[in-house]
């Protein structure tokens, strides 16, 4: 009798204190942080549980260690914890942390690649890239690579991004090549693709670009040259399109296959990558007999048909810039965020001349 009374009395006691095991873990489980923003947190390939438990620990982001892999543990997710980046709410708890990290939903980071960057200074930046991995051997000819926003997640292969900006560059020129109009003065997808990265660097507004397009073909047609300063930028730049002073008239004379002030007709590849709309452009210029064109001071462009309402425009554009400089204000390209800076060439009106 008087063990059976003990025997029930350390049944209680064992109950009582499950019971409050219990408790504590359950608590501890939904206790929330005390971290007043997101959280970002990488998991590295082949991090063990209890490592990634200790780092969230030690970076006050749990608040037992023990807890976290038990809850792991108990609902068999412990081998569903993939490397990559993952971003946990502030005041999260350790069973939404927990969630958070088996559900594979990683944080989605951007790389933005501008228009009109050469393929040399778009693998510049993607080595920039934080969160991307791996090295990029040489970079493509230009316009084989489309300037857009690429999402990725954390530890992605730099070379993953080149390729989808190879597909991308692909698809949009055959795309748009079946939209061409008839008569154009190239007759290739490569020509079209020059034709679209001249557009690109002598215009940062999208609405431009049919109407630049219109010029050069007109221009091309009646066997004129180009003198698109663009061209000049890259041939004595070697093509890196980084030139950080202004034109000179030895340049314009500079004797180079991609000058087209010295040589007729299309240079022999793009100086650029053109954007998919500077390739319609290229591919639909709107109808008209411009073939001149100079800035208006306001980071547009004003056309004409002949020299004289040319010079007229240049005349126009000169009293602008005059007044601006009598206002103080600064006229260079990096003041003027709608101007592209590779275009920086104020002393040259932006103009096509003959």
């Amino acid at each position: 009798m008087k063990i059976s009374f003990l025997f029930k009395l350390f049944i209680v006691f064992l109950v009582l204190i499950s019971g409050s095991s219990v408790f504590s873990y359950y608590s501890l489980l939904y206790e929330q942080n005390e971290l007043e923003e997101p959280y970002h947190f990488i998991v590295e390939k082949g991090e063990s549980l209890h490592h990634i438990a200790a780092r969230l620990k030690e970076e006050n982001v749990i608040n037992s260690i023990s807890v976290l892999k038990v809850a792991s543990r108990l609902s068999r997710k412990s081998t569903s914890i993939r490397a990559g980046e993952y971003k946990f709410p502030a005041k999260s708890s350790a069973k939404e942390i927990l969630d958070i990290l088996v559900s594979g939903q990683f944080v989605v980071r951007r790389v933005t690649i501008p228009e009109g960057k050469t393929s040399q200074q778009i693998f510049d930046m993607l080595l920039q890239t934080s969160g991307l991995t791996g090295d990029l051997g040489v970079p493509p000819e230009n316009g084989t690579l489309l300037p857009e926003t690429y999402t990725f997640s954390y530890g992605i292969p730099r070379s993953v991004i080149v390729d989808r900006m190879k597909e991308g560059a692909k698809k949009a020129i055959d795309e748009l090549w079946e939209t061409r109009k008839p008569d154009l003065p190239y007759q290739t997808k490569q020509e079209a693709l020059v034709m679209a990265s001249i557009i690109e660097k002598e215009t940062a507004i999208p609405e431009e670009r049919p109407h630049i397009a219109s010029v050069f073909v007109n221009r091309l047609r009646q066997g004129m040259r180009l003198q698109t300063d663009p061209t000049v930028i890259y041939a004595v730049t070697n093509g890196t399109m980084e030139l950080k002073r202004k034109l000179t008239i030895s340049d314009l004379r500079f004797q180079h296959p991609f000058n087209t002030y010295t040589n007729k007709g299309l240079p022999p590849a793009p100086i650029c990558n053109p954007s998919r709309d500077a390739i319609f452009a290229a591919l639909n210029p709107i109808e008209s007999n411009d073939i001149y064109f100079v800035a208006d001071g306001t980071g547009g462009h004003t056309f004409s048909r002949t020299f004289a309402g040319h010079q007229q425009n240049i005349r126009s554009w000169k009293r602008v810039e005059a007044e601006k400089r009598g206002k103080g204000v600064k006229t260079s390209a990096t003041a003027k965020p709608a101007v592209k800076k590779a275009k920086s060439t104020p002393h040259r009106k932006r103009s096509v001349k003959r």
